[in-house]
């Protein structure tokens, strides 16, 4: 559309540089974008308000950075000393493909692996050609994020539900979740339901900004969030608060989940939490006898030891209270219609010769593909398609992965690619991921990305990433969603003499055509592969109306059953049954943990609890946009006042934060919101001013808490294969600031 200013073309678009999916303006002059304005007539509200977006008005600085990566560049020295060469395209794939075709000709396919980050472009064309090359080791942060939840639900309910409709419950219960910092949409919706005279229950160890306008707050000891819910559900069904006729022919395993909870008495319970038994009631009491209720979970579930039995235990509760497929609840929308984005990663296509050979896939088999074969079956059978994308739900094992290229245990991992991700700040255990690409053992690493990071300083090859700006795109949330939106891309990717940034599609199709997989890229542009998406709606990209809310339809299991087993649901799970796992929740004690080290504790006599957002980055994203870096200079590790008083510590000091893996350094708010014994740290801190070749790396171990924890098997989920990020055991100490002494990268 035109804009009132001469020779300005305003272009509606939808924003993807954090899950919020803000309709906004692009005000564009001769393919240059100037502004980003937020679009009011967009329907899906958030908050905070678009309006006030730092990083939206920060759109034109992150676009044309000069920190941006503008062409291909090559490694010419040792890996980390920071020299580099420009390469074109067409030789980078070049030498990139002939490596690749040596490596999988000398070790087999399975020892290529990729590293994504998070939504940040098309990660089903890389599935697509993984699967196609032959390898099934795809790794990432999936097993702490949406992987985990989404896996749960389509095993325990047959279909991960849609929380837009959060704004209909009359009680919300947030479960690790702080949606007023990390889901903008869902936190628009909370305040639309609590404005109606919604309940709210907050279960979080440290008091967020959801919590403090909660009816109740449970300040629970991290990581038993398990045992919560088990004494939650327990005094739900004493009290006969549950949905007898949901329960009686909807759900099976009643009596099996009957028998476990006698071993939850509130009064373990409470001990295992360190909350009140009449808290504990209270909140039961208020979630059941609220309906339709609403459960929201966060990465506090999906980052502990006892993940699955968590998130079993959550969808257990929601359904014997008769909250799932109504609306205010759980509403399961089914797949949008349009081709499935399974169908796009060919998931099919990898032999069960090479899906076996998934890192990790023995032992954390509720990530493998023999699980996805089953809850897939399932789907498929009641809703007609697959949904989600296979690299959310099964991956390779990441710590293990990395152990795999050192060790060369159990087959050489020998060729890599980091795609839109930081895993030297993102990853567990920083020092191992560090290890890992120094190897002499990784004979090719790739990094696709729009910066220059701390494992970009690392890579043989450096690909100029399109950012959403620059590329066109479809989004129906991993097929599970409420809406689907288009847009097409605002600005171009490509202007000669200035930048060539390529979209992943054309990446990944260019290497596949080069390694024989031709017939299988029939499309020749990104614009061409999403109108053979949207066509079975009728539409192309240019005719889609921007966006589609679907009609909500409730209590689509009496018509069609659950996509379950045993189409109900299942209360007993036969997924994970059938993987040879308990087929009920329990509550398990993380073996880091004042609970499972005594001894460790005692030396380590602090929890840290890793991971707390913030609302001007996006993980690891946007501290080098000097606009955006003002309003939050410094990392910020939270410290109770009575906690500093004992240490000697005041407010605005740099402390050290060391376990027995290492120690990095962030700056002191005192906080009296929290159990004095935790110490609630900020992820995704690196230093993009610091220098880039080593040591420094971008100041990658100075205040990176992933120094700190483990990557150990056996401290992960022992289903999923989930790490945990909340119950790491820690001291602190006076430290000097960042940049005062050197770099921190010694390990005491």
């Amino acid at each position: 559309m035109p804009s009132p200013i001469s020779g300005i073309e305003v272009k509606p678009t939808v924003c993807f540089w954090c899950k919020a999916e803000c309709g906004l303006l692009a005000h564009v002059k001769d393919g240059v974008l100037l502004t980003l304005e937020e679009d009011p007539a967009w329907p899906i509200k958030c908050y905070p308000p678009t309006a006030g977006c730092v990083r939206r008005k920060a759109a034109a600085e992150y676009l044309y950075h000069p920190g941006r990566i503008n062409y291909p560049l090559k490694r010419v020295g040792a890996r980390g000393e920071g020299r580099w060469q420009r390469i074109e395209w067409p030789d980078a794939l070049d030498e990139i493909a002939d490596k690749l075709d040596e490596l999988r000709d000398r070790y087999g396919a399975e020892t290529l692996g990729a590293s994504g980050g998070t939504a940040r472009t098309h990660d089903e064309y890389r599935a697509r050609f993984f699967n196609l090359f032959g390898s099934p080791n795809l790794l990432g942060q999936e097993r702490i994020c949406f992987g985990p939840r989404s896996i749960m639900a389509d095993a325990i309910i047959g279909m991960f539900p849609n929380y837009a409709l959060t704004r209909d419950a009359n009680c919300v219960l947030l479960l690790g979740a702080e949606p007023m910092v990390a889901r903008p949409m869902v936190a628009a919706a909370l305040l639309e339901a609590k404005k109606r005279g919604a309940r709210l229950i907050v279960v979080d160890p440290c008091q967020t900004r959801s919590a403090s306008m909660a009816d109740l707050w449970l300040p629970l000891r991290p990581g038993t969030d398990s045992a919560l819910l088990l004494g939650l559900i327990r005094v739900v069904v004493d009290e006969e608060l549950y949905d007898k006729d949901f329960v009686e022919r909807w759900c099976y395993g009643f009596d099996d989940l009957l028998e476990r909870l006698q071993e939850y008495p509130l009064s373990r319970v409470s001990e295992i939490t360190g909350l009140p038994a009449e808290l504990i009631r209270e909140a039961a009491r208020m979630y059941a006898q609220n309906r339709p209720a609403c459960c929201i979970e966060g990465e506090g579930l999906e980052h502990s030891y006892s993940s699955t039995q968590a998130l079993h235990a959550r969808w257990i509760l929601a359904a014997i209270c008769g909250n799932i497929d109504v609306k205010g609840g759980e509403i399961q929308m089914g797949p949008p219609g349009i081709v499935p984005t399974r169908d796009m990663e060919l998931w099919d296509r990898l032999p069960k010769s090479q899906w076996q050979k998934m890192i990790g896939a023995d032992r954390f088999r509720l990530s493998s593909y023999e699980a996805q074969i089953m809850l897939m079956r399932n789907i498929t059978r009641v809703w007609g398609a697959p949904v989600n994308e296979m690299f959310h739900q099964c991956q390779c094992h990441t710590p293990s992965a990395y152990r795999a290229i050192i060790t060369g245990q159990p087959y050489p991992l020998t060729a890599l690619f980091t795609t839109h991700s930081n895993p030297m700040v993102t990853e567990i255990a920083t020092r191992s991921v560090y290890e890992a690409l120094k190897s002499p053992n990784l004979q090719l690493y790739v990094v696709i990305d729009f910066f220059m990071t701390p494992s970009a300083e690392l890579a043989d090859y450096v690909l100029p990433a399109a950012t959403w700006l620059e590329r066109p795109d479809i989004w129906a949330f991993s097929d599970y969603g409420s809406y689907i939106w288009a847009r097409e891309a605002v600005v171009p990717h490509i202007v000669p003499g200035r930048y060539e940034h390529w979209r992943d599609y054309d990446i990944w199709r260019g290497l596949g055509i080069r390694l024989g997989q031709e017939a299988d890229w029939p499309w020749e542009t990104l614009e061409e592969v999403l109108d053979y998406r949207l066509a079975p709606l009728g539409y192309t990209l240019k005719t889609f109306p921007r966006v589609i809310v679907r009609p909500v339809v409730e209590k689509k299991y009496e018509k069609q059953g659950f996509a379950t087993t045993t189409g109900k649901v299942e209360l007993r799970s036969t997924v994970l049954e059938a993987l040879g796992y308990d087929p009920l929740p329990k509550y398990l004690v993380p073996p880091e943990s004042p609970q499972g080290d005594p001894e460790l504790a005692r030396e380590y006599p602090y929890i840290l609890i890793t991971g707390r957002r913030i609302l001007y980055y996006y993980h690891a994203e946007w501290r080098q946009v000097e606009s955006v870096r003002k309003h939050y200079p410094d990392p910020i590790v939270r410290v109770h006042p009575e906690t500093a008083r004992a240490e000697g510590i005041a407010d605005g000091d740099w402390i050290w934060i060391e376990t027995r893996r290492g120690r990095v350094r962030q700056k002191v708010q005192l906080f009296d919101k929290m159990d004095p014994k935790i110490i609630s740290a900020e992820h995704g801190w690196w230093y993009p001013e610091m220098p880039g070749p080593e040591p420094s790396l971008h100041g990658v171990f100075e205040s990176n808490i992933n120094v700190c924890l483990s990557d150990d098997p056996d401290h992960c989920n022992p289903e999923m294969g989930s790490y945990p990020l909340r119950t790491a055991l820690c001291r602190i100490s006076k430290a000097e600031p960042v940049g005062a002494s050197g770099f921190a990268g010694e390990r005491r």
